[in-house]
């Protein structure tokens, strides 16, 4: 178990606008790949750091288990998701998912995306899982790998968030070394995939899902501290006119660092 985290994106409605808006960015990819895995068989299936619930409902899309559990620590979330996807597969739980035992029973499929991130000691976290879990079963991890974009706005917002993770110990591309973290630590398991998927995703975008994110961390004692003020005011308004078109901007360059783990 490790201590709480610092999660500096919060559970407002700022926070689930951000997530309905990053579910929609990044659902082509983690549709791709969870499809690509065909439809797994078993009990449970369960989405850690569910948040909204939004990929507790994409991975029910793909699963065929007959129990799919979105586990989250916000109760705000978890009552948002469970408005939304009232469905009968679908069930929604509060927990530390850092931590063991998870309020669910071994799973058949574990999948998490945009957590590992989050945390300090993310290969203790993976072990955690991986005890989760059945024999024969899957772990699914997406993180990012990279963020690049010709314009300097993105650029620099890249930097701040960089630099604000780095300092609760958090790594903001820790998606390349997805491979390494999770094979290395699991003796009975087995990459059965690693890749790093890259897309160039729309300016506007990524510049309304930034927008919500500054909006969100600016507040947080770190940016508060060591940021200065002015710079992200302006910040905010140059991402908000690319948002709305008023200023152009290439396409973003992001890779998603995808691993798939085989229980053996």
């Amino acid at each position: 178990m490790v201590d709480k985290e610092h999660y500096t994106f919060g559970d407002t409605e700022l926070a689930a606008q951000r997530l309905r808006l990053l579910a929609q960015v990044f659902e082509p990819s983690s549709e791709r790949l969870l499809r690509s895995l065909g439809q797994i068989a078993g009990a449970v299936a369960i989405d850690l750091g569910c948040g909204p619930g939004h990929t507790t409902h994409l991975l029910a899309r793909h699963a065929a288990a007959s129990r799919v559990i979105g586990l989250d620590q916000s109760a705000k979330l978890l009552a948002a998701a469970a408005r939304e996807y009232a469905e009968p597969r679908l069930s929604f739980a509060e927990c530390d998912v850092t931590a063991l035992p998870l309020p669910a029973p071994p799973a058949a499929l574990l999948y998490a995306r945009f957590l590992l991130t989050h945390l300090r000691e993310p290969a203790q976290v993976v072990r955690n899982w991986a005890q989760a879990a059945l024999g024969d079963a899957r772990l699914v991890l997406e993180e990012t790998a990279f963020m690049t974009a010709e314009h300097p706005a993105f650029a620099r917002y890249y930097a701040l968030v960089e630099r604000m993770q780095a300092h609760y110990g958090q790594r903001m591309y820790i998606g390349r070394e997805l491979a390494a973290l999770a094979g290395g630590l699991l003796p009975d398991w087995a990459v059965e995939r690693a890749q790093i998927a890259s897309s160039a995703l729309p300016a506007r975008d990524m510049a309304r899902l930034h927008l919500l994110n500054l909006r969100t961390w600016s507040s947080d004692p770190f940016a508060r501290a060591h940021y200065d003020q002015r710079e992200l005011a302006e910040l905010d308004a140059t991402l908000q006119a690319i948002a709305a078109g008023e200023m152009a901007a290439s396409p973003v360059s992001l890779g998603m660092g995808q691993v798939v783990l085989r229980r053996a």
